[in-house]
């Protein structure tokens, strides 16, 4: 049965039913069908997925929590002053389109923890943009050195995380931010309220939604603050190895790749077998599968969501 769908023969009068027009007619229009929906999914409905997702920072503070609690470590306790430092870094981010440890202007990340009334004795940042939910971020930090340092550091006891919605690299992006710290004082842990007018959650820039984009983490290792510096003191920006995150694009790509080549199998034995019995039908109806799929594949390269990765 196979052969008659790809090996020209007397049997199917040298036009194997693979490449017949009604068939490349029914295949074209599945694949485009099926392309149209993935782009509307791409473009429309995984950005507002994300927006929802993202945003779940209760969920982020839960797994973080969840993490420490595996290795036998005390969970931290959510700080409202820590909220409000990673609202304001969150946002800074969002409104400048940057994706850093220190702003473009050299802002560094414990100006935020000071601009928000922390003091504290030790302090690290955990960033990411982009990811498709809250799971997804908190696993990538676990599985780079240096997130997963900040997360177990057993020197910190307090945790904020904030989000904000702005544009990174030209495309809106979703910006997560996780601060981490411990006190410089006893009593500093019972302070319960950020500074006037600071929100100690998510702010977001009005008139962008969230969609696909490369997604980075970045962590600061934690840095103790020396005598007499303040919380401005300078960090390097630590970058662990590359980790890639499933790609639906690139699913979706393998799956035009194996249609085309399989379309090009048919194409190939169709020529060769019969050199003398062509018909000009059927060549060309394996080459427009082909062309097809190779230009799915192309569209998805600029529409579709690029995986998230942690540096």
């Amino acid at each position: 049965m196979l052969k008659e769908y790809l090996v020209p023969s007397a049997g199917n009068d040298h036009r194997p039913l693979l490449l017949r027009p009604r068939t490349v007619l029914f295949v074209c229009m599945v694949v485009l069908a099926f392309e149209a929906i993935f782009l509307f999914g791409t473009v429309s409905l995984v950005p507002r997925a994300k927006l929802i997702s993202a945003i779940a920072v209760n969920a982020l503070i839960e797994e973080t929590n969840a993490a420490r609690i595996t290795n036998h470590l005390p969970a931290l306790r959510e700080s409202p002053i820590l909220d409000a430092a990673a609202a304001m870094k969150a946002n800074d981010m969002a409104g400048k389109g940057y994706f850093a440890h220190t702003s473009p202007s050299g802002t560094t990340p414990w100006y935020w923890f000071q601009k928000a009334g922390y003091d504290f004795s030790s302090a690290g940042e955990n960033l990411a943009v982009d990811f498709s939910n809250s799971s997804d971020v908190t696993q990538a930090w676990l599985n780079s050195p240096e997130h997963r340092a900040n997360i177990l550091n057993i020197d910190f006891t307090d945790i904020g995380m904030a989000y904000a919605e702005g544009s990174f690299d030209g495309h809106p992006a979703i910006y997560v931010v996780e601060l981490f710290g411990a006190p410089a004082l006893p009593s500093f842990a019972a302070k319960t309220s950020p500074p006037p007018g600071v929100n100690a959650r998510a702010v977001s820039v009005a008139g962008v939604s969230a969609v696909s984009a490369p997604s980075v983490a970045v962590a600061t290792s934690a840095v103790p603050k020396a005598p007499g510096v303040g919380t401005t003191v300078p960090a390097a920006e630590v970058k662990g190895a590359t980790i890639t995150i499933p790609n639906p694009a690139r699913t979706v790509d393998y799956i035009y790749f194996a249609l085309a080549a399989v379309f090009a199998v048919a194409l190939g034995l169709n020529v060769f077998i019969k050199v003398k019995i062509q018909h000009p039908q059927v060549i060309l109806g394996g080459m427009l599968v082909i062309l097809i799929a190779g230009l799915c594949i192309v569209i998805n390269q600029h529409f579709a969501v690029p995986p998230p990765v942690v540096l």
